[in-house]
C-alpha cells in the first residue's frame, strides 16, 4: 500500500541530513535525528528506512587523500629468507599475506619492514591498524573501518552504518586504487575479514598468533625463532659487536637460552650493552637460573621472562618501580602523563626512568613522551606489580577522567579509554569507571562516533552491573540503543530501549528516566514505522515530562512526535506539536531554533498553508545567515525554492535551487547535492523542459546510486521514466519505471497518486 506525497514536488530529504543536522544543533544526538526527520515531506521514514536497509557507498572524491600511516620502519636482522618469501608471494599474485607466529618472534617487524620496502608500489596510500588481538578488548573492525574511511577522505556523513555497510564503503573507496593495508596482531579471521580491501590492486598484510585459516586465498607464512647465526647477529647489533666477539661461546648460550626469539635476544643484548662489566657467559648463567624458575611456562614466555628478570634485577629501585607500575597499562600505549599518574611519582623522575628503560630495550618510545611495551613485557610488569596494579589502574582512570579533552587528547587516548574501562571493571573499580564514561561521552557525541560510543556505553553498562547501579544502567542502555540505531541495527536498537524502559519502570523513583526511556522506545518504534506503538510511547514520555520543567527534554520529545506525524502525513497533529516546541525555545537566533522553525515550516507546507510556511522559511533563513550556518542555509534555500515552484514562480525557484546546489557542493553533502539536482529536474519537468529535466534527474540518480540511497534513486528513476515517455523513448521509459519500482520496494514512503496517475496517463498515450 502506498502513502502519497505532494506531486510533483518531491521533498524527501536524504538520511545524510540527519548526520549533518546533528552537527548543526551542537551534537545532541537524539535532537539531530529529530530535526532531520522533521525536514522531510511525505515522511522521514524514507531516510530512516534507508539508513537501516539500503546498501551504502560513497560520493567519489575529486582528489583522494593518500594516507601514510605506517609506523617507523624497524631494523630487521636475520629475516632475509622470510622477507623474500613474502615478496615472492606478492609477486605471484597474493593479495592477502598472513604472518603467523608466537609472541616475541618479530612478526610485526617483518610485516612493517616489507610494507616500507613495498610502499612505493602502492602510491595511493598505506593504512595501518593495531588490532590488539591478544588483549582482553581487541579493537572491533567497525572502529578500524571508520578510521580508515576518514583517512581516505570520506566526509563524516559517510562514516555511519554497521560493519557490513562500512566494509562495503571501504571496498568501494579502494576500487581502482593501489593501497597497502597492514593489520597487526589480529585475534581471528572474524576480526580481519571486513578490513580486507578486496581490490585487485590492493594488498593486505596481517600478523597474528594464529594461522587464520578461515581467510580464503591467504598466503600464510609461519615464523619460528632465529637460527643461531642470525641470533648472534641480532645480539651483536643490540649489545655491541665487541662484546659478542670477546665471548662467542657465552653469546651462543645467551641466544639459545632466548629460544632464538628476537624480543628476548634484544632484551638480553640491551642488558649487555647497558652493563659493560657483565659478559655474555655471566648473563647466560643468570638466564639458566631464571629458566629453572620459570620451567612451567611455554618457551616464548619462559625465554622472554628470564631475559626480563635478568635485566630487571640490574635496574635501580626507582627504575624497577616505574617498570612495574607503568608497564601494566591497558591499551595501545601510554603518554608521560599517564605513566606519571600510574607511578605516583614526580614527572621528571618518571621521564628519566622511562628513558633508561628505553635504553635497555624494555620500553619503546615511538614518539616524544609516548611509550609502549610488548604485551609479554606488560604481563611481566603486572605480575611484578601484584596488588599494586589495582591502585595504578585507579590513578590512571582518575587521570583520564580529569584530563578528558576533545581533539588531540581524544585521538591519542580513545582506544586506551575503552581498554582501561574493561580493566577497571574487571579489577573492581566500577565506580571510577562510570565517571570516566561520563567524562568521555560528550567528546564523542557526533553522529559518526556511533561505533565508538556503543563500545563506551557497553563498558558503562558493565560497570553499572558490577556496581549494582541500576539507574546508571538505564542511562547506559538508552545510549546503547541510540548507538545501535545510528548503526542501522533496528532490532538491537529497540531491544535495548525496551530493556531500559522496563528497568526504569521497575525502579520507579525517577520519573525523568522513565520518560527518557519511553522516548527512546518511541523513537526506535518510529524508525520501524510502527505508528500506533510509537505515538503511544512518545505521548507517554511527553506527559511524564510536562510537569517536570525539563524544557530541553520536552522539546526533543515534541520533535520526535512531530517527526512521526510528518512521516505519516498528519500535519493537523504535527503542526501544534512542533509549534509548541518552537515556543519552548528562546527567541534569540540559535542553531536549534533555526532548524526547528524550518521543520515547522515544512509541516505547514504539508498542511497546505504555504503563506505560513514561507514566513517560517524566511525566519530560518535569517537565522542561518546570522549564524553563518551553511548547512541550514542550504536546506532553507531548498525549501524556499520548492515552495516557489509549487506556486509556479519558476525563476525564483531555480535561483534558490541553484544556490542550494552550490552550498551542498561546497559542503560535499552528497544527499543534498542529489536532492538539489532532483528538485531542479522537477522544476524543469513542470515547465516541459524535458531535456533539462532528464539531465538533472540523471545527475541526482548518480549521486543517490553512489550513496546507496535506493528509495531516493528509485523515486527519481520514476520521474525519469515520465520524461522519457514525453520524449517518445518508450522502451527506456518502461525500463526506468520497472527499475524505479524495484528500488522503492517496500519503503514506508511511496509515490503519491499524482505521479502514479501521470505515469499511467503517459503510458496510455
Amino acid at each position: 500500500m502506498m502513502r502519497h506525497r505532494s506531486v510533483p514536488m518531491l521533498i524527501v530529504m536524504s538520511g545524510l541530513l540527519a548526520v549533518a543536522a546533528f552537527v548543526a544543533v551542537g551534537g545532541v544526538p537524539a535532537y539531530a535525528w529529530l530535526v532531520a526527520g522533521l525536514l522531510v515531506v511525505a515522511g522521514v521514514g524514507v531516510a530512516l528506512w534507508q539508513r537501516r536497509r539500503a546498501p551504502s557507498a560513497v560520493v567519489a572524491l575529486p582528489v583522494p587523500p593518500r594516507p601514510a600511516e605506517l609506523p617507523a620502519a624497524p631494523a630487521l636482522v636475520g629475516r632475509a629468507e622470510e622477507l623474500a618469501t613474502v615478496e615472492a608471494a606478492v609477486a605471484g599474485g597474493a593479495r592477502l599475506v598472513v604472518i603467523a607466529a608466537a609472541p616475541g618472534t618479530g612478526k610485526s617487524a617483518l610485516a612493517l619492514r616489507f610494507a616500507h620496502d613495498a610502499r612505493d608500489r602502492y602510491p595511493d596510500g598505506q593504512l595501518f591498524a593495531a588490532l590488539r588481538g591478544a588483549s582482553a578488548d581487541p579493537v572491533p573492525p567497525e572502529a578500524v573501518l571508520v578510521r580508515f574511511l576518514r583517512a581516505l577522505g570520506c566526509p563524516d556523513d559517510e562514516l555511519r552504518g554497521d560493519v557490513v555497510e562500512l566494509a562495503a564503503r571501504f571496498r568501494w573507496v579502494l576500487a581502482g586504487r593501489r593501497v597497502l593495508v597492514v593489520l597487526d596482531d589480529a585475534r581471528d579471521a572474524a576480526q580481519v575479514r571486513h578490513l580486507l580491501p578486496g581490490g585487485a590492486d590492493c594488498l593486505a598484510v596481517v600478523t597474528s598468533r594464529g594461522l587464520l585459516s578461515d581467510l580464503l586465498g591467504a598466503s600464510v607464512l609461519t615464523l619460528g625463532g632465529l637460527d643461531p647465526g642470525s641470533g648472534l647477529e641480532l645480539l651483536s647489533v643490540t649489545a655491541g659487536g665487541g662484546r659478542v666477539a670477546a665471548d662467542p661461546e657465552g653469546a651462543r648460550r645467551v641466544v639459545g637460552l632466548c629460544g632464538g626469539l628476537p624480543l628476548a635476544v634484544r632484551i638480553a643484548g640491551g642488558r649487555l650493552g647497558a652493563r659493560g662489566r657483565c659478559s655474555p657467559s655471566e648473563l647466560a648463567d643468570r638466564l639458566v637460573d631464571e629458566e629453572r624458575r620459570l620451567d612451567g611456562l611455554r618457551l616464548a614466555d619462559r625465554a622472554v621472562r628470564s631475559s626480563v628478570q635478568a635485566v630487571y634485577e640490574e635496574l635501580s629501585p626507582v627504575e624497577q618501580l616505574v617498570f612495574r607500575r607503568s608497564g601494566g597499562y591497558p591499551g595501545t600505549s601510554l603518554g608521560l602523563g599517564v605513566a606519571t599518574a600510574r607511578c605516583d611519582l614526580d614527572e621528571d623522575v618518571v621521564a628519566e626512568a622511562l628513558e633508561r628503560l628505553v635504553g635497555v630495550l624494555l620500553v619503546e618510545s615511538p614518539a616524544p613522551e609516548r611509550y609502549r611495551m610488548h604485551d609479554l613485557l606488560r604481563s611481566v610488569a603486572r605480575e611484578l606489580a601484584g596488588d599494586d596494579e589495582v591502585e595504578c589502574l585507579r590513578r590512571q582512570v582518575r587521570w583520564l577522567t580529569v584530563r578528558a579533552r576533545p581533539g588531540a587528547w581524544l585521538e591519542r587516548e580513545r582506544e586506551n579509554v575503552v581498554a582501561v574501562l574493561h580493566a577497571a571493571v574487571a579489577a573492581g573499580l566500577a565506580e571510577p569507571a562510570k565517571g570516566l564514561v561520563v567524562a568521555v561521552h560528550p567528546l564523542v557525541a557526533g553522529a559518526v562516533e556511533h561505533a565508538y560510543r556503543l563500545r563506551l556505553w557497553q563498558a558503562g553498562e558493565a560497570a553499572a552491573v558490577a556496581s549494582g547501579d541500576e539507574g546508571f544502567r538505564v542511562r547506559a542502555l538508552r545510549w546503547v540503543s541510540h548507538s545501535y540505531g545510528m548503526a542501522g541495527l533496528a532490532d538491537l536498537e529497540l531491544a535495548a530501549a525496551e530493556q531500559a524502559l522496563e528497568l526504569a519502570e521497575r525502579l520507579g523513583s525517577n520519573v525523568r528516566e522513565v520518560a527518557l526511556a519511553a522516548w527512546r522506545v518511541g523513537d526506535a518504534l518510529r524508525a520501524q514505522d510502527r505508528f500506533t506503538a510509537s505515538e503511544s510511547a512518545l505521548l507517554r514520555a511527553l506527559d511524564l515530562l510536562s510537569g517536570l520543567g525539563a524544557v530541553e527534554d520536552e522539546v526533543e520529545v515534541r520533535l520526535a512526535l512531530g517527526t512521526l506525524y510528518n512521516t505519516f502525513r498528519k500535519p493537523e497533529l504535527g503542526v501544534p506539536v512542533l509549534a509548541a516546541a518552537v515556543e519552548l525555545l528562546p527567541g534569540e537566533p540559535s542553531e536549534a531554533r533555526g532548524w526547528t522553525v524550518l521543520c515547522l515550516g515544512v509541516a505547514h507546507k504539508l498542511g497546505g498553508d504555504l503563506a505560513r510556511a514561507r514566513v517560517l522559511f524566511a525566519e530560518a533563513l535569517q537565522v542561518a545567515r546570522r549564524l553563518g550556518d551553511d548547512l541550514l542555509l542550504g536546506y532553507c534555500l531548498r525549501e524556499r525554492g520548492l515552495l516557489s515552484a509549487q506556486e509556479r514562480a519558476f525563476a525564483a525557484a531555480e535561483r534558490d535551487l541553484r544556490a542550494t546546489l552550490t552550498v551542498f557542493e561546497r559542503l560535499r553533502d552528497g544527499g543534498g547535492i542529489g536532492g538539489a539536482h532532483g528538485a531542479l529536474g522537477e522544476v524543469a519537468d513542470m515547465q516541459g523542459r524535458w531535456a533539462q529535466a532528464l539531465a538533472e534527474y540523471d545527475a541526482g540518480i548518480a549521486q543517490f546510486e553512489r550513496l546507496g540511497l535506493r528509495v531516493r534513486e528509485g523515486e527519481l528513476m520514476l520521474h525519469r521514466g515520465t520524461v522519457l515517455r514525453m520524449l517518445g523513448r518508450e522502451p527506456e521509459a518502461v525500463q526506468a519505471r520497472l527499475r524505479g519500482e524495484a528500488l522503492v520496494g517496500d519503503a514506508p514512503v511511496r509515490l503519491g497518486p499524482g505521479l502514479v496517475r501521470r505515469l499511467d496517463e503517459t503510458e496510455g498515450r
